[in-house]
């Protein structure tokens, strides 16, 4: 039988108390019939979600994953959904290049660009603990383009 471990905080302050059990998962072969990912919280209605494919762009499978998740020190509800990690994911080329297009030449800060790569509207981002919000945004900022880090590319 396969079996996961399940983490459940007995604290609000102390993000390290908690209760671990080992619960029994399906068999394998029921797996893609599933569906139980954690509630994603839905992307910000002006950002480009990142499952759509920008125009010409191929879909990829890269060799390598492109993102990061961030383990949080200081996990919170978010829509309904508890946030314990975030994941940052690598934009491609097309993306960023929707991204600055839908801009045009109005600003883009990175936190909006971050909430791109994450999924969360930037204000959210914002809205973290420092120690989890800068773990975040040093993973994502990682991430950008040359050309976005104001470097010659």
């Amino acid at each position: 039988m396969i079996t996961a471990q399940v983490k459940t905080p007995m604290s609000k302050d102390d993000p390290n108390h908690v209760k671990v059990e080992e619960i029994p998962l399906p068999p394998p072969e029921m797996w893609a019939a599933l569906n139980n990912a954690p509630a994603k919280p839905p992307a910000p209605e002006a950002s480009l979600s990142l499952e759509q494919k920008p125009r010409d762009e191929e879909v990829l499978e890269f060799v390598s994953d492109p993102f990061v998740v961030v383990p949080l020190k200081f996990p919170f509800r978010f829509r309904g959904a508890v946030v314990d990690s975030i994941t940052v994911r690598r934009l491609t080329i097309g993306q960023v290049s929707s991204l600055v297009g839908r801009v045009g030449g109005g600003e883009v800060s990175t936190f909006d660009i971050y909430a791109q790569m994450t999924a969360l509207p930037a204000p959210v981002l914002r809205g973290m603990i420092s120690e989890d919000g800068t773990a975040v945004t040093n993973v994502a900022y990682g991430f950008l383009p040359p050309s976005l880090r104001g470097e010659d590319e």
